[in-house]
């Protein structure tokens, strides 16, 4: 069966949405999760770090549908341990195969998209693969305040499971899979192990060094080692390497170049207030995870307009035009945003849109201006190397977000303690 592209677009977009839903849908129930695990801010940021980690991973996967199911199905066992999980280790276990799941579907999931489409419409496949990729992310917290709200929290990983297997059911009912007819080299397992020794270092000291004292600790000083060690080793074997990791060639293209910069510094951003919303909202508001969910709804939903809208634009005028636009928004929007401990709901819920609007929009051009300029045969290298810089760029921003928390939360409980009259012991 050849099925209309639409319909490939539909089905792969729902995978990736439910896979990149979970990128953020828990941060909306992390202080519940922090009560039912029995543990701190430092040590619940990792339930999204060890999510970000498994996907970076894993996100050399290649293939076509077969690899795509075997994602899902992946992703839904593991949602299912997840919303089991009962300790902070079992539940760390669960969201880092949930990451390795992604990191395969992503990957897979935009190469589908990308074949399917014909060139000139490219944009507004990228417009479509981002509602997934922006849209998912910034409607997490609200879905995730909502089924809080009306089941409880452990429905944020359950709701992954009947979707998911309908998904993976009809995707192998429906779409062919199409074996690329190149001959693959040997997969560089050591390219493989120095870049992941190095991504796990790099993640695990930013996560870890507010909690232990930064360059005080011996540990993190070993981990800044680990790190530098392994990234020059892997930067060497993939310079001098007959057969790197990724071809040395993507890399030579300047827009690819600048587009993975622009990804990592968006995703930074992006990620890093997907974390710290929703806790400062119930934290330090006071409101509940149900008022939160609905604070964000309304930027998630214009999040969404501006993917596609910023897809379609891509196909009838410079992408790049589209791209540094979209970026001055989103950088503005950040800079104004209103965070004061009495700042009223209504210019939350603006502020909020209007970030959701532009951050939601920069995805497709960013993405399409990185994988129009290569060849044929380096679109899925080209994909894996886009979703990679998005990943590390996210557990850094959740880490910077942690860290940034944790010290304004002191300096407000201390203030606030200043402002409130000592209790009168009769």
């Amino acid at each position: 069966m050849n099925p209309n592209k639409w319909v490939i677009a539909i089905l792969v977009s729902v995978g990736v949405f439910i896979a990149l839903l979970d990128t953020t849908i828990v941060d909306i129930v992390l202080p519940k999760m922090m009560a039912a695990m029995e543990t701190d801010i430092y040590g619940i940021q990792w339930v999204v770090i060890t999510y970000f980690l498994g996907a970076a991973i894993a996100m050399t996967a290649v293939g076509h549908r077969n690899v795509y199911i075997c994602g899902i199905i992946l992703f839904v066992v593991m949602s299912a341990l997840a919303g089991l999980a009962t300790t902070l280790e079992v539940m760390l276990f669960a969201r880092f195969f949930q990451g390795i799941a992604e990191g395969i579907m992503m990957p897979v999931g935009l190469l589908i998209l990308y074949e399917t489409f014909p060139p000139e419409e490219r944009g507004l496949a990228m417009g479509v693969y981002g509602i997934s990729a922006s849209f998912a992310p910034a409607l997490g917290p609200t879905l995730g305040g909502l089924l809080t709200e009306y089941l409880n929290w452990r429905w944020v990983f359950f709701i992954n499971i009947p979707v998911g297997i309908i998904d993976a059911a009809l995707i192998w009912w429906l779409m062919r899979n199409v074996l690329s007819e190149e001959k693959h080299l040997p997969f560089d397992c050591i390219g493989f192990l120095l870049a992941s020794v190095a991504l796990s270092a790099l993640i695990v000291f930013l996560g870890k060094g507010q909690e232990h004292g930064w360059l005080h600790s011996d540990f993190i000083l070993t981990l800044i080692i680990v790190f530098i060690a392994s990234g020059i080793a892997a930067a060497a074997w993939m310079t001098f390497s007959a057969n790197p990791l990724f071809p040395r060639r993507i890399m030579g293209h300047q827009p690819f170049r600048l587009s993975i910069w622009a990804m990592m510094l968006f995703s930074i951003t992006a990620y890093g207030f997907f974390f710290l919303l929703p806790i400062y909202l119930q934290q330090v508001h006071g409101y509940s995870t149900f008022q939160s969910g609905i604070i964000l709804l309304p930027g998630a939903l214009f999040a969404g307009i501006a993917t596609l809208m910023s897809g379609i634009l891509s196909d009838r005028i410079n992408p790049k035009a589209v791209a540094v636009v979209i970026l001055l928004g989103a950088a503005v929007a950040s800079w104004i945003f209103q965070t004061n401990i009495d700042t009223p709901r209504g210019i939350l819920f603006l502020d909020y849109i209007f970030w959701g609007f532009f951050i939601g929009g920069a995805f497709a051009p960013i993405t399409l201006l990185a994988l129009s300029t290569l060849a044929e045969r380096d679109i899925a290298n080209g994909s894996t190397l886009v979703n990679v810089a998005r990943l590390v760029a996210g557990s850094v921003g959740t880490s910077y977000a942690t860290a940034v928390l944790s010290v304004k939360k002191d300096a407000f409980y201390a203030f606030r303690s200043l402002r409130t009259p000592p209790a009168i012991c009769g």
